[in-house]
């Protein structure tokens, strides 16, 4: 008794190809991606996150902490009552923000590169 057809391999051989394509870039990219931290409205911190070594956690108010790592930044805790800025997750691609409305701190990544999905006027 076979577990797989030989079609049904074929069929998995050509998703998993189709994921590694599109996977790739991102593995592969020289992009060189900057996380620009604003407290109030002003710029307080600017970090080079291509060329972050080691994980390290930063606090630019009291009551926030952001861990910053190789390509990529994200609140990892926070003393606002929903902690919405935490569930944003990581930001790991250039036009990525993230936001903690209560405490008035917005994390955004930017990159050398001008790639813009959409204009609006």
């Amino acid at each position: 008794m076979k577990l797989f057809k030989k079609s049904d391999l074929i069929i998995i051989l050509a998703v998993l190809l189709a994921a590694v394509i599109f996977a790739a870039p991102r593995f592969f990219s020289s992009d060189r991606l900057r996380a620009m931290i604003y407290v109030d409205g002003e710029l307080v911190n600017t970090i080079e996150l291509s060329e972050v070594n080691e994980e390290y956690t930063l606090s630019p108010i009291e009551g926030i902490e952001i861990t910053v790592c190789r390509n990529e930044i994200y609140f990892s805790d926070a003393q606002c009552k929903d902690k919405l800025c935490v569930k944003s997750g990581r930001l790991t691609g250039s036009g990525q923000t993230a936001a903690c409305l209560p405490q008035r701190i917005v994390i955004s990544v930017v990159s050398d590169k001008n790639e813009n999905d959409v204009m609006t006027y």
